[in-house]
């Protein structure tokens, strides 16, 4: 790489004259002032007749004063039955019954549809370890049950093994259409 060379000598020909060094810095602020005029120059002015912003969103707090005490949903506000729409499962399962005779593991309930259209229901039962929720066995039942309609659900001797340390939990849900 070449060195530099040393600063041109200014009009009246002495070395290191005041103007010497004004040329590189009045062509810089020049070219600033530039760019900065030309930058002012692009931006929008609103007019008379624009259109005003058609969305307005109100700020709204995302925390809530009530915090419920646990995970377990208000049966208040469940959705009820309808025409077509969605449909809670969780009330169709009543009577749950699920027991241990000597190490076999059977469920009973009774399984209602209260929805005016027929679904398949699926029907779960799970023993769980109480130390650490972790599966030790399960079984899934699909029921297709018409509009209205109830029967008994039976899953016997799903599961062998011990009783201790373990706890049977069931569920139901509605198959999608």
């Amino acid at each position: 790489m070449p060195m530099p060379r040393r600063p041109r000598p200014t009009t009246s020909g002495r070395l290191g004259a005041p103007r010497a060094y004004a040329v590189p810095t009045v062509a810089l602020g020049l070219s600033a002032s530039l760019v900065l005029a030309l930058a002012a120059c692009g931006q929008p002015t609103p007019s008379p007749d624009s259109v005003a912003p058609t969305v307005s969103v109100p700020v709204q707090p995302t925390i809530t004063a009530d915090t419920p005490s646990d995970d377990v949903p208000d049966p208040g506000s469940t959705t009820a039955a309808s025409d077509g729409g969605l449909f809670d499962a969780a009330s169709s399962l009543t009577s749950a019954n699920c027991a241990a005779n000597g190490e076999s593991w059977s469920f009973t309930g009774t399984l209602t549809n209260s929805d005016s259209q027929e679904h398949t229901f699926t029907v779960a039962v799970f023993i769980v370890k109480t130390s650490d929720s972790s599966d030790v066995a399960g079984k899934e039942v699909d029921i297709k049950l018409a509009a209205g309609a109830a029967t008994p659900v039976s899953i016997k001797n799903f599961h062998t093994g011990p009783t201790k340390g373990v706890e049977c939990l069931s569920g139901v849900t509605v198959k999608g259409s």
